[in-house]
């Protein structure tokens, strides 16, 4: 009895897992689990927006520049970071390397906050009018949340 019991805990465990494993499982706004979401995200825009194949093409390359360009600058703040941190942890920390390593995060926040603005002015470039209208409300809606549905806190 506690053999095939054993049996058919296994079968159900292994046919539920398969099931949740299938690679076209979709969740979400239908984009696939890990995997291509930046495809995804364009995919959604397109359909949102209703961008042409030039936008599309054109909107690829405005967010890969944006990504390169955005990717450096975020490596040298968290080596800025990594080294205030570090310095905080000593024993004896040197008060001037501390705000020193505070204002280069800081500018390094600045340079990230300029490049999000560039971004987003030469995607709004692209755009007609109707689209920016879009745009600019579904940058204003709250993003979906997982599960579809908001935790209250506090509430």
């Amino acid at each position: 009895m506690k053999k095939t019991l054993m049996i058919l805990t296994a079968a159900v465990l292994l046919g539920v897992s398969s099931a949740s494993a299938d690679p076209n499982f979709q969740r979400g706004m239908g984009c696939p689990l890990p995997g291509n979401m930046p495809e995804c995200r364009m995919d959604m825009m397109q359909h949102n927006l209703g961008l042409n194949d030039r936008q599309c093409e054109q909107m690829e390359d405005i967010q890969a520049k944006h990504f390169r360009l955005v990717s450096a600058e975020r490596r040298k703040l968290m080596t800025f970071e990594r080294e205030l941190r570090d310095e905080s942890l000593k024993a004896a920390p040197d008060a001037k390397k501390i705000d020193l390593l505070s204002e280069k995060i800081g500018k390094q926040y600045a340079v990230l906050a300029r490049l999000k603005s560039t971004h987003l002015t030469e995607m709004n470039s692209i755009l007609t009018p109707a689209q920016r209208d879009s745009s600019m409300r579904a940058m204003k809606e709250p993003m979906p949340v997982r599960g579809g549905c908001r935790m209250m806190m506090g509430q």
